[in-house]
Parts: C-alpha cells; structure tokens; sequence
C-alpha cells in the first residue's frame, strides 16, 4: 500500500518532494516492468498511443496517452491509495492530467534543466504534481533524475527561449542526483527545477510519469492530449513537409524527440 509517514509530510514541507522507497511491492514492480516492456513493443498506430523517438536510428524515447489503452496502468496511476496521498499534499481530491513513460535506452540522450510548471500553463492550471516510479534502477550512470531540493516556493525560474532554465540560473542551483530502485515512487511539485543525463550504461532506464492536478482547477486530461495531437503529433501522425508548429514548443520541453 502506497502511504505517506509523517516524516514523508515534513519532506513535502521542506522540499516539495518527496521519495517513497519500494512503494511498489515486487509483484507489483514485475507487473509495472512487463507493462512498460509491453507498451514498447506496441506498434505506432495513429489516433492512439503516442510513440516518440530520438536521434536518426529512431531509438524510442517516450510513450504517452496510453491510459485508454492498458488497463494494468491505468488501474495503477488511479489506484485509490496514491490519489488519496496525492490528495493529501494537494488539500483536495486530485486528478490525472497527464500520464506518460520515459524509456531512456541505452545510447539515450538527456533532459535539459526545467520546470514542468510553465508548460502547463495554457490549461488554466497553476499547480501539478508529478509521479515517478521506477521500473529499472537508475543511477548517474545511466541519467538518473537529477533535482533541485531547495526550489519550491512556487515561482518560474529565469529561462531560455526554448523553456529550459537559463544558464545562469542553472549554474546558481545546486543539483542533487537522486538514485532509484525499481519500485521507488518519487513525488514532486511542478515548480522543482529538474533534469536528468544520458544513458551510458547497456542497459534501459525506465520510468513512467503521471501528472496530477487539484480536482479545483478541472479535468483537463483530454484537452491536453488533443492539444499535443494537434500541434506536436507522433511520426506516424504527421504531414510529410508540414512546417513546425509553434506552439508545439510547450510540448516537447527540455528533451531529445525528434
């Protein structure tokens, strides 16, 4: 059962994040592992799963949108024992926003420092927490999640054009790698300035990435999805000599898709 102690209470205080080691137990860590294996191997189909990819051999990056479609990990991102922890950090009932699984294979690039916060803005929402949790160990090694633990008062730090933090800013922050093993959840604020290095090891760094927001700033699931289809679509989705969409940017904040 995903809980939070007391002293979990005080880490969110603190820090705005907080790590939950071996939330999942080990049939549940086999089961998150077999579905995210299995997602990869699902074909890119268009109007459905979304599949993203980097660098010119096409390796596969991200999966997204497949709540509709999986039913083992759409009972694990609503279970009622991580809404009612996610509830208790937000003060009120939350709902999925968003959901995601970052694949980050062997060979694979990083993610730039940013905030999550600012992408989400045109939904007319101001405050999202995102889950992470691990299927595979992650460490420096192969681009484990790298954080800063002492940001969380709720402002959008300086950035660059493209939505990542400035330099100067990145320079400023002190960064913390925070290792995982299968099975760790990790919960944090959107305002948290995080970002992650390359996979160096032989072997994949997986993690799913499920986004919630307050059930007072409304379901924006669907619209959000719609949105990313619309302006910043999977290959098999897109128009061959189509310009890019500006405002796709919001979209692809901060990582190596192509």
């Amino acid at each position: 059962m995903i809980t939070l102690r007391d002293e979990d209470v005080a880490d969110w205080q603190q820090h705005r994040m907080v790590v939950l080691r071996g939330a999942l137990d080990a049939a549940e860590t086999r089961a998150l592992g077999d579905a995210i294996a299995e997602l990869e191997s699902w074909p890119e189909t268009p109007g459905r799963w979304m599949k993203y990819f980097e660098g010119e051999d096409r390796r596969l990056c991200r999966v997204e949108d497949f709540l509709p479609h999986h039913e083992g990990l759409r009972d694990l991102l609503l279970r009622p024992d991580l809404l009612d922890c996610l509830g208790q950090l937000f003060g009120e009932p939350a709902l999925l926003f968003k959901e995601k699984i970052n694949y980050k294979l062997p060979g694979g690039s990083g993610f730039a420092p940013h905030q999550d916060a600012p992408a989400f803005t045109s939904f007319d929402q101001t405050w999202h927490l995102t889950v992470m949790m691990s299927a595979d160990r992650a460490t420096p090694e192969n681009g484990c999640l790298e954080i800063v633990s002492d940001h969380h008062d709720g402002r959008t730090l300086p950035q660059q054009e493209d939505g990542t933090l400035s330099k100067e800013c990145v320079d400023s922050l002190e960064w913390r790698p925070l290792p995982t093993e299968p099975g760790d959840i990790v919960i944090f604020d959107s305002y948290v300035p995080h970002r992650s290095g390359p996979n160096r090891s032989d072997r994949p760094r997986r993690a799913i990435y499920a986004t919630y927001n307050p059930a007072s700033q409304g379901d924006r699931r669907a619209d959000y999805f719609a949105r990313k289809r619309e302006v910043f679509p999977p290959e098999c989705e897109r128009v061959s000599g189509a310009p890019v969409d500006p405002g796709s940017a919001v979209f692809n904040l901060g990582n190596p898709i192509r």
